[in-house]
């Protein structure tokens, strides 16, 4: 993959240049000299290897270009707004944003007409410390599409996104050379051009920590939406970002490691997670999980035990409930991990599934045959 990045220290400061790849945004791109009175120009000189950054409309841009050949026209337009044309043969970023990030943005942008060829990507993209981590959700892209090694998948706004992976080794970063993990979330197929969307960060943020590849703690760095090109491409692209509040409804991930499936949901802001281990007898049993009385989570069981998880932040007691029993169907619960422990099924004595002496009802099994829960002791 085609990744590279720029980092200048300017006044103590960390700035970072941010990585796209080519691609188009906005309705009816403004052309450079009809561009609004709020706008700046910055005309890269490719011969140069530069970045340049600061604030305009309100929020944060910055400009990287490596020392190849061609031009890379950009401009600040009012607000949220900017536009670049470019017809360049190595590798250039750009984009407007926010100075730092945050795991509970929801990011409002639009995409009109653009023309792409060679390699390029237009994504949400930053990074993170503790660990140092570069992250990308990738909405368009040009002639290939970003992978690395497939993590799993996340639905949301509409659309599901491949989770992948890669290492960079010995590579700029905004802590300057460095070896770290690149994230990042790639639409199975291009979000389309025109219109206004949404990313929820949030559901990415969490699917991104349910596959084992959480953000690190200090989220201090820039997020942008960004165009970049590389390995020689011409394009034009206008792109409108805007904050869309914060916070993430529920999302589930589904990943598969040596053929051994685990399904997640998360909500956003979950600060901890529940994993369950069990199966259906006929593989179309419905379970819901329960914290503190609150139902997190469902899912419609497989007939092999598989993993089964949801982030939260409920506190109280947790049950595991059954809720369509008919003949034939019947819920083997295993056990039950939680970051204090890992509980068994069978040691509970709370069991109201369960047909013992007769009757629905009783304790100490892992079984489920009718409607009802098992129930384990509360976490926090």
């Amino acid at each position: 993959m085609h990744w590279k990045h720029l980092t200048l220290i300017v006044g103590g400061v960390v700035l970072i240049a941010i990585l796209v790849f080519s691609i188009g945004c906005q309705n009816q791109p403004t052309a450079p000299q009809e561009a609004a009175k709020d706008t700046e120009q910055v005309t890269a000189n490719p011969k140069i290897r530069g970045y340049q950054s600061g604030t305009n409309g309100g929020y944060f841009w910055s400009l990287w270009t490596d020392d190849a050949g061609g031009y890379v026209d950009y401009q600040n337009g009012s607000d949220g707004n900017y536009s670049v044309s470019w017809d360049y043969n190595g590798n250039f970023t750009c984009g407007k944003g926010w100075s730092s990030g945050s795991t509970n943005r929801n990011v409002g942008y639009n995409c009109g007409a653009h023309t792409c060829n060679g390699g390029g990507v237009f994504a949400y993209y930053g990074w993170s410390r503790n660990p140092l981590m570069e992250y990308y959700v990738n909405e368009r892209w040009g002639s290939s599409r970003p992978t690395g090694t497939r993590r799993g998948s996340v639905s949301s706004d509409g659309g599901t996104y491949d989770i992948y992976t890669a290492t960079r080794y010995n590579a700029p970063s905004i802590d300057g050379t460095q070896t770290f993990t690149q994230i990042f979330s790639t639409r199975t197929s291009q979000n389309s051009t025109g219109s206004s969307h949404t990313i929820t960060f949030a559901n990415h943020a969490n699917a991104w920590r349910n596959v084992g590849y959480g953000l690190g703690s200090d989220m201090s760095p820039a997020a942008i939406l960004l165009t970049e090109g590389y390995g020689g491409s011409n394009g034009y692209c206008n792109a409108t970002v805007w904050d869309g509040g914060s916070g993430g409804g529920s999302t589930t991930t589904t990943t598969t490691t040596s053929g051994y499936t685990t399904t997640t949901t998360s909500g956003g802001g979950g600060s901890y997670t529940i994993s369950v281990g069990m199966r259906g007898t006929s593989g179309s049993e419905h379970v819901n999980l329960l914290v503190g009385g609150s139902t997190i989570a469902s899912w419609t069981l497989s007939t092999s035990i598989k993993t089964y998880a949801a982030s939260t932040s409920n506190s109280g007691g947790i049950c595991v409930q059954f809720d369509n029993d008919a003949s034939g169907r019947d819920v083997q619960v295993d056990c039950i991990w939680l970051p204090n422990g890992q509980f068994q099924a069978e040691d509970q004595g709370y069991n109201t599934g369960v047909w013992q002496n007769g009757s629905c009802g009783g304790s100490n099994s892992e079984w489920l045959h009718c409607n009802g829960m098992i129930g384990f002791s509360g976490y926090r």
